[in-house]
């Protein structure tokens, strides 16, 4: 039974926007100035060439691959010989998912704690499981939850811009650019803020018209990427690195120094951006279980579509479980990373996936193409998968850890699977 298509442009580049803003500015910008100290702006840069030009890779895959499941339907694609490849790649991307959803719903309970006095562990589980029900009710509903959400998110960030621009300091700390390992270690926790555009592929099947995705990726990506670069400047004009390393709230606390009636204002709006990206990474997640589980590489119990709202709803339910069980794992910054890793990962497989294409099938039609090539080499492809390998040095240990715990996971699952079967 297919899905339902509901989605336009505006739709997607409402769900890239929501999805990459809500994410990263009002959940890990406060760790990430810690990291990075003045040079934050700088990992905000870096961390954007690595997203626009992954997501030039994205774009191509998805006009060549018009399917549910991204990473783990390009993979199966490409290498038809090498099945565990593309499950191992889902399985991660699966992964990067609940972690994100995990990691921004703790954030989402942090800035409900400034207006209501409610445990965090109960705010954190009942905000996963509401968004559970809105995603098997249907993608129109949740669409239009999106929309709502972003605007008022980008309206908090425009805010935020407005009032550090005003400040004396703004801009100051582009006289003294910093290239150093503190700033790719900020860019390696960074990047988690601009995740995002690469779940718009998961979404191909609810789109009308399925030419319209490479779009919707690269608009996200433009104007997110704008905002970022603003927002890191007016919080470094506003306050120092520590006072946002130190915050659970940074956006409105730096801004409550100056204007208490905006930090208000930016708390209840982080409420909405948080609460976007959880919907928005758990209506994808779910898309790749789907997926997974219509290919056979995962039960058929997974793949279960509702007959009344056309919703994979066990995925969905699969989705909330799994997100429950990274609570306990450790706080914002580690989860966070853990996501950032295992994102990282399939982006780094996906740009020599495209690189490995261009040789072996150079005259596949594709109505999207990444620009500038040496014969069949993609240029940008190459730069792209050089910077996201790049990435994966810049972790703290306990994140190879879950990582590694993932593979493992990953690997017994399947050998065991495909050795009964």
């Amino acid at each position: 039974m297919p899905m339902k298509k509901a989605l336009s442009l505006p739709h997607l580049i409402f769900y890239g926007i929501g999805m990459i803003l809500g994410a990263g500015i009002y959940s890990i910008i406060g760790k990430a100035a810690g990291v990075a100290q003045e040079g934050l702006w700088v990992s905000f840069l870096l961390a954007a060439l690595c997203a626009a030009l992954t997501a030039l890779s994205y774009a191509e895959l998805a006009s060549l691959y018009p399917q549910t499941g991204g990473e783990y339907i390009y993979l199966k694609n490409i290498f038809p010989r090498l099945p565990y490849l593309a499950v191992l790649c889902g399985s991660m991307m699966v992964f990067a998912g609940i972690s994100t959803a995990a990691t921004v719903a703790m954030a989402f309970a942090g800035y409900l704690q400034q207006f209501i006095s409610v445990p965090a562990t109960l705010t954190t589980m009942t905000i996963l499981l509401v968004f559970t029900v809105i995603n098997i009710i249907g993608i129109k509903e949740s669409s239009w939850m999106n929309i709502v959400f972003t605007f008022i998110e980008i309206a908090g960030l425009i805010l935020f811009i407005g009032l550090g621009f005003q400040s004396e300091n703004f801009g100051k700390v582009l006289s003294t650019p910093t290239l150093n390992g503190a700033v790719f270690s900020g860019a390696a926790l960074v990047i988690f803020a601009y995740f995002g555009f690469e779940n718009i592929v998961n979404l191909v099947e609810e789109t009308r018209e399925p030419r319209e995705l490479p779009k919707g990726i690269l608009i996200s990506v433009a104007i997110s990427t704008v905002l970022y670069l603003l927002v890191s400047l007016a919080a470094l004009a506003l306050g120092s690195p520590q006072e946002l390393a130190m915050s659970d709230a940074p956006l409105s606390d730096i801004a409550g120094k100056t204007n208490p009636f905006l930090a208000k204002a930016l708390g209840g709006i982080a409420i909405f951006s948080t609460a976007n990206t959880v919907l928005i990474s758990m209506l994808s997640t779910s898309r790749v279980i789907f997926s997974m589980a219509r290919e056979k590489d995962l039960p058929k119990l997974f793949g279960k579509i509702s007959v009344k709202r056309s919703t994979p709803w066990m995925a969905s339910v699969t989705v909330f479980i799994l997100a429950l069980t990274l609570l306990p794992v450790g706080g914002i910054e580690v989860v966070a990373s853990a996501s950032s890793f295992a994102t990282m990962l399939a982006f780094s497989v996906i740009n020599l996936a495209l690189i490995h294409l261009r040789f072996v099938e150079p005259e596949k039609e594709r109505f999207f193409k990444v620009p500038f090539s040496i014969g069949k080499f993609p240029v940008l492809t190459g730069l792209a998968a050089l910077v996201s390998i790049a990435f994966l040095f810049f972790f703290k240990k306990e994140v190879y850890f879950l990582g590694a715990f993932v593979f493992v996971v990953t690997t017994s699952v399947y050998f065991f699977s495909r050795r009964n079967s």
